[in-house]
């Protein structure tokens, strides 16, 4: 049986006799010494700018790892290649795990072997028909609705509805990649990468967050005993940009103040470059969050939006912050304060003249258009870089100026923990990431932000 093996992956002509026979001697005193299960699963890792392949079996219950080179670098063009060789190094491994099964050598026929190495990409449980027969499209899909929807928060729910319903759906729906979840090996899912990476020009940073989804929804599969492993375990880790987020310095806030005045989204803006509050913070933003009196306002509501080429477009209501951090009383400045006033107003006067044509579906929130229609956060965004862009302003998000005021408040002394409270961090991490100055003075964070801002009609003037 082995010799007619053997004869199959000649004819195939792609390893060396020499080069088998190395592969086979590392193999033989492994199989021989310890009890192999013959389902086994591999995938082709870079290393060194080689190719290698990467075998995970079971010896006496525990997953080991065993890795041979393909000898065939890391070149475009050369990953398939890699792959096929990959395969036939596998094919040697579990042939030599049948070798050593009694009475199996001459009982097993060609098309009996075929299918015995078809098994080192088949991840299931062979006793059964389950979700692992599912196309993996459809099983992601399942697994988004009734698996993590309740489990996460919605926020994070939104970003896996996206990737879901977005690149995934459009790569494993097409003939040539469809494939069931128990099919699924580690070069599909390092293809799918590279398809994100060169086809859809995504950063690693949000590749990674694909990996973070197909792993968990796996995860889910082998808590149910329904897969013997996660293909994702045999992937490279992604490797992350540093990317540096623009920030304004005091004077360029103060400057995109002035020329944002007047402008739909004046206020939202504001409260963005004074507070760093998140896009979803702001436009979630109620009326009854802000006490007049005593000058402060609650965040204590999200807005969020599903946005994306396949998924259904439509914003998400939450009465409670990313965090419980998020949940935060702040004070109000009296710039803020004038501009909400106006705002609060100017609905009201709305409601009078659309009449019943007036959406009052979003009433109670501040940051509604004259028809009562929401502020959707795709507006908020698409219109602020519209502006960033007339006025020839160094580029910067909305999320920027979040940055922005958190390194022009430590720099003016705030400390760290007392900024981690201002901007509703979970953790204090977070909050480091937001800084770039070292300085840990004790001051109160409202001054510090009202001293910011002070004369800020001299500076905009001197710009």
């Amino acid at each position: 049986m082995i010799s007619n093996l053997l004869a199959f992956l000649e004819r195939r002509k792609m390893l060396s006799e020499e080069s088998k026979q190395k592969v086979l001697q590392r193999i033989n005193p492994i199989v021989k010494n310890n009890n192999i299960s013959i389902d086994i699963s591999y995938s082709t890792q870079e290393k060194n700018g080689i190719y290698q392949c990467i075998i995970k079996y079971q010896s006496n219950g525990k997953w080991k790892s065993f890795w041979a080179t393909t000898g065939i670098d890391t070149g475009r063009g050369n990953k398939r290649a890699a792959s096929r060789i990959t395969k036939e190094i596998a094919d040697l491994f579990q042939s030599s795990i049948l070798e050593k099964k009694e009475g199996k050598e001459n009982n097993i026929s060609i098309e009996e072997i075929k299918q015995l190495t078809q098994m080192n990409t088949t991840n299931y449980d062979l006793s059964q028909e389950t979700k692992a027969d599912w196309d993996f499209y459809k099983y992601m899909e399942h697994w988004l609705e009734h698996i993590i929807k309740n489990n996460v928060g919605l926020s994070t729910y939104i970003g896996y509805e996206g990737n879901v319903k977005n690149y995934m759906k459009e790569y494993f729906s097409m003939d040539e990649h469809k494939k069931t979840v128990k099919e699924v090996t580690a070069d599909d899912i390092e293809e799918f990468y590279e398809f994100l990476r060169d086809e859809k020009k995504l950063k690693n940073s949000t590749i990674d967050h694909y990996r973070n989804n197909i792993s968990s929804a796996f995860k889910s599969l082998q808590r149910k005993k329904l897969v013997k492993y996660n293909p994702i375990e045999l992937t490279e880790a992604i490797k992350q940009e540093e990317n540096e987020v623009p920030t304004y310095n005091r004077a360029e806030i103060l400057n995109l103040f002035k020329v944002i005045e007047g402008d739909p989204i004046e206020l939202p803006t504001k409260i963005a470059g004074y507070y760093g509050l998140r896009r979803s913070e702001i436009l979630g933003l109620r009326i009854d969050a802000f006490d007049f009196e005593e000058n402060y306002f609650t965040v204590k509501h999200v807005a969020l939006e599903s946005f994306g080429k396949h998924a259904e477009q439509r914003i998400y209501f939450e009465d409670k912050t990313k965090s419980k951090k998020g949940c935060r009383t702040l004070p109000l400045v009296q710039d803020v304060k004038e501009i909400i006033l106006k705002k609060i107003a100017r609905i009201e006067e709305c409601k009078k003249f659309y009449g019943n044509t007036y959406n009052h579906q979003y009433d109670g929130y501040l940051f509604v258009h004259d028809n009562g229609n929401l502020v959707s956060p795709n507006y908020f965004t698409k219109r602020f870089h519209k502006l960033v862009k007339r006025y020839q302003l160094k580029p910067i998000t909305p999320h920027g100026l979040r940055h922005s005021i958190a390194t022009l408040l430590h720099l003016e002394g705030v400390d760290i923990r007392d900024l981690q409270d201002w901007l509703g961090h979970q953790s204090i991490s977070s909050t480091n990431r937001y800084t770039r100055s070292d300085y840990q003075k004790q001051l109160e964070t409202g001054r510090a932000m009202k001293k910011i801002f002070e004369n800020k009609d001299n500076i905009v003037e001197s710009i």
